[in-house]
């Protein structure tokens, strides 16, 4: 069973964002991760209240304390996906989360979880989205609108917004979770891009299933790749040269990654680490 995290875990944890944390944050170290005494009594910043719901979620639920460790660190514990502004989504999804996986059975699975928050589950009508007041697609909102706290506030967001927000609500419930996505449909920008949401489930000793958020979706499923409306061979025409589709995945830890993940609103910023899935979805979706 499951049992109540230890300051050291914490500690830990912290640690570990700090060492993997994207330069433009180490520059805003204290607001992002506190420090003694604090201001007005507040000794916590935006990551170490993340890494504290994080942690209490792999407390409390045995699909999270089944999480390995480097696993959790790179895709549970972060508070952010990409260079989304650094808000307190924490504390907003904290309770919604909660309410939603706290009614199913201790013995849930990952799938079952993820289908729960997204509004796939058994009530359907009870979802995250609902939840946060109702909240829609709308495109063209990057980098306007891509963060959890102002998706919320907004009401909307495009694909980009609403899978951060979806990767913020499955890490809450201590699930592994990432931002995936093309940066230009068969290497064209004129085509236009694409994000979506990976998550890391426990079948096949460990494996990547991806799914859209509800809002940009519907009727998705984890386990077949060709009931989205982009995994065709229209939009993976050809596995090499000009005309491929690139896909690529957001991780935190900068120490083993082997590529980054390219930002389409800011194809300049190279500092998110990321992980190359092309081959992946080739072998999915051209067919």
């Amino acid at each position: 069973a499951p049992t109540r995290r230890r300051p050291q875990a914490s500690d830990e944890a912290l640690s570990w964002l700090r060492a993997n944390a994207p330069p433009y944050d180490l520059e805003n170290a204290d607001t992002l991760f506190g420090a003694p005494g604090g201001v007005d009594g507040l000794e916590f910043g935006v990551a170490a209240v993340a890494a504290n719901l994080t942690l209490d979620a792999r407390a409390e639920h045995a699909w999270a304390a089944a999480v390995p460790q480097d696993v959790f660190n790179d895709y549970v514990l972060p508070y952010a996906c990409a260079n989304e502004p650094r808000t307190n989504w924490p504390q907003l999804m904290q309770p919604v989360v909660s309410a939603l996986v706290d009614t199913l059975p201790e013995n849930a699975s990952i799938t079952e979880v993820a289908a729960q928050i997204n509004g796939y589950g058994t009530n359907a009508s009870n979802n995250v989205w609902q939840s946060l007041g109702g909240i829609t697609f709308k495109s063209s909102q990057t980098p306007l609108v891509f963060d959890p706290v102002s998706t919320a506030a907004f009401g909307h967001a495009s694909c980009t917004g609403v899978s951060v927000t979806f990767v913020a609500a499955l890490r809450a419930a201590g699930v592994p979770a990432r931002l995936v996505g093309t940066p230009a449909w068969e290497g064209d920008p004129d085509n236009g891009n694409h994000n979506w949401v990976e998550i890391w489930r426990e079948t096949n000793g460990g494996e990547w299933s991806f799914v859209e958020a509800k809002p940009a979706g519907g009727g998705e499923t984890l386990d077949n790749p060709c009931d989205k409306w982009f995994c065709n061979a229209a939009h993976f025409p050809a596995a090499s040269g000009p005309n491929q589709t690139m896909v690529y995945a957001a991780r935190f830890d900068r120490t083993e990654n082997a590529s980054i993940y390219p930002l389409a609103w800011d194809l300049a910023n190279r500092d998110v680490p990321g992980v190359d899935r092309s081959a992946d979805y080739y072998a999915m979706c051209s067919a």
